[in-house]
């Protein structure tokens, strides 16, 4: 657990230089390791720019729609300061908010330049897996998005500086799906180096993907996430997700040739 390291003297979380790492290694893989689609180098680079540029905004619209009643209700008494504005719009995302967010983007960049969006989207999937992983480390280091109170040597403590309850040994999610999505990462590029029906690696993707994350947020332990009855709100869109991935893989394989 490392929330920030010194770098010349300056504070720096760790957090947001392990997203920009992920952000630049899932671009350089989608470029320069292509899925075969008739999509040039730099409409695939371009397109991710948009694409991330979608989640950001998406994930944090997410976490506002999630968070902002607890909030209100928090501040039904009292008045609002500036430093919880800027708490609740510089902390927190979510990364199906984000996954949305990214999917507009390709969208928008499809219709402005004219390419088939599927394509697109399919070139850019596998790399979504890998900039999570390193994301999920880099949530790790910051304690957020952080796991149930369990025992060691399955619980760990986080330092007194991170997001995460101090004096309390919480399982670590985040590494746990870390490593489910570097597995994911290399199931979906192995995948998608043979000719395949569009969307059918969107839809692997979703469905593995909705499959793990529904399991993993029984072993969370933060509150931010947004619960409705027995499940949060990341479940109920992995509930969504699973059996339209699940469509688009072995459906469209049998409607459909594969697109070089």
């Amino acid at each position: 657990m490392l929330p920030t390291i010194s770098v010349f003297g300056l504070t720096i979380p760790v957090y947001g230089p392990l997203i920009l790492i992920g952000c630049a290694l899932g671009i350089l893989v989608a470029v320069y390791l292509p899925v075969r689609r008739d999509i040039k180098k730099q409409d695939i680079f371009f397109c991710a720019l948009y694409a991330l540029i979608g989640v950001i905004v998406g994930a944090k619209l997410l976490y506002l729609a999630i968070s902002l009643p607890s909030f209100i209700e928090a501040h039904a008494q009292t008045p609002w300061t500036l430093e919880d504005i800027n708490v609740l719009f510089t902390h927190g995302f979510v990364f199906y908010g984000g996954l949305i967010g990214a999917v507009l983007g390709i969208f928008i960049y499809s219709k402005q330049y004219r390419l088939p969006f599927w394509h697109l989207t399919d070139s850019l999937i596998p790399s979504i897996p890998l900039m999570h992983a390193i994301g999920r480390i880099g949530c790790f280091c910051a304690g957020c998005c952080y796991g149930r109170a369990m025992n060691p040597p399955w619980g760990v403590y986080f330092r007194a500086d991170s997001a995460a309850p101090p004096d309390v040994a919480l399982f670590p999610v985040q590494l746990l799906e870390s490593a489910l999505n570097f597995i994911l990462f290399i199931a979906l590029f192995a995948y998608s180096r043979k000719p395949r029906a569009d969307r059918q690696i969107t839809g692997l993707y979703i469905a593995c993907y909705g499959v793990i994350r529904f399991i993993l947020e029984f072993f969370r332990g933060d509150g931010d996430r947004g619960i409705l009855w027995l499940f949060s709100t990341s479940q109920w869109i992995s509930l969504a997700l699973v059996p339209l991935g699940l469509y688009w893989l072995i459906k469209i394989k049998s409607n459909n040739k594969p697109t070089l």
